[in-house]
Parts: structure tokens; sequence; C-alpha cells
């Protein structure tokens, strides 16, 4: 049994223009490409284009958690249509470890479907990943920074869930197994464990156990809570003449927005829901136009920098602002901050997780939506907004944007799953835990 590697989860988003006339023929080569990887997830060829050699074997890329290729088709500039924004293609991972590393192995191994995919864009290297230097360049050059960006499980690499599943696995055989030579409801919860431990040693898969374990990570979590109110309290207060001025700003803003006729409603990609609920896991992609004016730009980059602020302090122990289903979500601005781009990576149906939002989370998510255009009418910032659940749903769909390729390396896997397997693999060999702990511990299995 060891400790297993420090590893950070980052976000890699390249963005980058289709070349004119290029569109279909990039995404009828992405589709085959989404189909070989649903297969490849899956287990079997199901022939045809899935036959062929694969472009890109993501289970090859050992530090991918989730992985997508999104194509944004042409549009207006809404507030000034004048302005078309290009074809566009973004690709998204969440990965272990620094962007370099992640770049030479995405190169290195996925090198194919690269070539296939960027020779549609403007700007790819004539050599491709022939030229693995000119590639990683290009890769770079055109990568956008998140504005927030949060991890449902922080420190758990791609290995180690992996790691902490198997074991699991394991012990759930193991226990079926043994109990029926010599039942173990005669023994003790620490009894028990001491049997466990005692077959960990000589099992396949050795427990590699977490730098922080998800205890410590809730710790970690009340105490930036308290430092968070002690700090920001005197800066609200210093601040108030200020925030004041805003607020004012704020409501003239909402009352014009609020006072406007509603737009007729957007079209609905009905390729959306073809990949919908094929495993327990969903992908979410949400394109919008952050409202015209420097106000309603600066106000949003405020609340996103809080809650990549937030992820990163608070929001660490897998509930993004009570949402308990988000393995990985980022927003990231695009077209010189005209528009908002949102992926997570979640559990459960569409339906559901926008209920989330609704039940759990609308206050801070319309603080960041109420800044774009067409969301339901929104007061003092926070309020209204998702709380008009149908209007929010349908605003939802409506800038919803199909993903052609999207993997995750553990599909069946819920996020709340995954941390009880982690707290069974990190539990089981912990000694300091008291006898209560560890009947607490067993009743997870």
């Amino acid at each position: 049994m060891k400790r297993g590697d420090t590893m950070p989860q980052n976000a890699l988003s390249v963005i980058t223009r289709i070349k004119p006339a290029e569109l279909s023929a990039l995404e009828t080569l992405l589709d085959a490409i989404g189909r070989q990887v649903d297969y490849a997830v899956q287990g079997y060829d199901a022939g045809g284009v899935a036959s062929e050699t694969p472009y890109i074997s993501f289970k090859d890329l050992t530090t991918i958690h989730f992985a997508c290729w999104v194509v944004i088709r042409s549009t207006a500039d809404s507030a000034n249509p004048s302005n078309v924004y290009p074809d566009t293609l973004v690709l998204e991972t969440n990965y272990d470890g620094n962007p370099e590393a992640h770049l030479d192995e995405l190169i290195a191994k996925g090198g194919k479907a690269l070539d296939a995919i960027y020779a549609h864009c403007e700007g790819w290297p004539a050599e491709g990943t022939k030229n693995p230097q000119a590639a990683k360049q290009y890769l770079k050059s055109n990568s956008v920074p998140s504005a927030a960006f949060y991890v449902g499980c922080p420190g758990q690499t791609r290995d180690s869930v992996y790691n902490a599943r198997a074991v699991r696995e394991e012990l759930e055989t193991y226990l079926d197994t043994a109990q029926q030579q010599e039942p173990f409801a005669k023994l003790s919860p620490e009894q028990v464990r001491q049997k466990l431990l005692g077959y960990l040693k000589g099992a396949p898969t050795q427990p590699q156990i977490s730098p922080e374990t998800l205890d410590a990570q809730s710790r970690r979590a009340k105490r930036n809570i308290v430092l968070a109110v002690l700090i920001g309290l005197p800066v609200v207060l210093l601040l108030l003449p200020l925030l004041l001025i805003w607020y004012i700003v704020l409501r003239i803003h909402e009352t014009r927005d609020n006072n406007a006729p509603l737009p007729p409603p957007l079209p609905v990609d009905p390729r959306l829901f073809g990949k919908e609920d094929i495993w327990v896991q969903n992908h979410l992609t949400t394109l919008v136009e952050v409202k015209p004016g420097a106000f309603r730009l600066y106000t949003l980059k405020v609340v996103l920098w809080l809650i990549e602020l937030l992820a990163k302090t608070v929001f660490i122990t897998g509930q993004l602002g009570g949402i308990p289903t988000i393995h990985f979500a980022r927003w990231l601005f695009m077209d010189k901050n005209r528009r908002l781009l949102f992926f997570s990576n979640y559990d459960g149906s569409w339906a559901s997780y926008l209920g989330d939002f609704v039940d759990k989370a609308n206050y801070g998510l319309t603080m960041v939506w109420s800044n774009t255009d067409r969301f339901p009418p929104t007061t003092n910032l926070a309020f209204g907004g998702a709380q008009h659940i149908e209007a929010f749903k349908e605003w939802s769909r409506e800038h919803n944007v199909y993903a052609a390729v999207w993997y995750s390396a553990y599909p069946q896997e819920t996020l709340r799953n995954l941390k009880n397997d982690v707290l069974i693999r990190d539990g089981i060999t912990n000694p300091a835990l008291s006898e209560a702990q560890v009947a607490d511990l067993l009743q997870i299995f």
C-alpha cells in the first residue's frame, strides 16, 4: 500500500477557426470519430466506420478524465449583426498534471486525430504532428484560459479513480466469498476491517492512498469558509460606497433589460438528444452572448473570479454551490469577451441537472448568466433568473451546443460512487479510524 501521486487537475480549451467551406467535411469527420469513441467506450466493435483503425484511443491517454470536440457554427452578433462569428472548433480536456506533458501525450498518442481534424482549421502546420513542436505551439497559441474552473473530486487522478474502483470491487468480491465460509455478522467492525486488510496485502490491486483524504479536504474547506468571512467582511465594508454605486447602475440595467420585448425563441439542435442519457454521465456545452457594455462584462468577470476562488478553496468536497453531480465544469470567454462558453461533465439526465441548478444553486448561477443575453428576468443580480424554471430550461436548450465527440474515462461512475470508492480505499487502510467510523465505512459497501 502506498501513497498516490500528488497531481492537480487542469483544463485545456483550444479554440480554432474552421477554414471556409470546410465545415461540412469537419462535422462528418467528427461524427465518425465520435462513433468510434462511443463504441470503444462500450467495449465492442459495431462494424462499419467503427471497425476501421480508430483515429484516437482516449484510453491510451493516461491522464484524461473527460474530453470533447465541439463545432460552433457561424452566427451573427445579436448586438451588431454586421459582425459575424466564424465557424469555430473547440477542444475541451480535463486532465492530470502539467499542460506541457498533457500536450506531449496528446500529440504522441492522438496525432492521427489531430492531423485529420485540424487540417480543416486555419493555421495548422503543414507537417502536422510529424513536427511535434509546431503542433504543440499551435495548440498552445490557440488555447484559452478558464475564467472559472471546478473539479468535483480534486486530487484524484484518473489512475487513482481506477485504483479506488478496483480496490472496492475486489473487497466486495472477497466479502461475498469469505462470508459464505465464515459469516461476518458476529465480528466487530474492527475485526472485519482487519480481515479486509489481511486480504489486501496479497490482493492483485494494491491501494494507492490519496495524498489528501476527503475528510481532510472537508476540514480544509471549513477553515477556508471562516477565513473567507473574516477577510471578506472588512473588504465589503471598505468598498461599500463603490458597491452602492454599482448596485444603482445594476438596477438601471435590470429595469431596462426586463422591460425589453421578449425575443423570439432560438432553434434547438435536434442532434443533442441523440447524445444524452447513454451513460449515467452526460456532457453539457452552453454558449451565450454577454450583454453589451463594459458594466455587464466586468460584473460577469468579478462573479467568475469569485467562483474560481471558491472552487479552489471552499467547493472542494464534491459540491458546486450545493450541486453534488458535477465532475468538472468551466467557464471561458471567446470572441473578444463577447461570448461565454460553459462546459460541464455531470451525472444524471439533463432535466435532473437543470433541476439541481434551480433547487440548489440558482442564486450563484443566476449571478453568472444574468449578465448574458436572453436569460430570464433577473432582480438584484441573483434573484429570479433560474427560478423561472420553464423559461430557464428553454433558455438552456436554446443555447446548448452539440458535441460530436465526447469521452469519459469512467462513464459508469457517478461522482457519489467515485467518492465512496475513495472513502473505502483510504478508510480501510487508515489505522486512526474509531470503531464507529469503521462501522460507518463498512455501511458504504
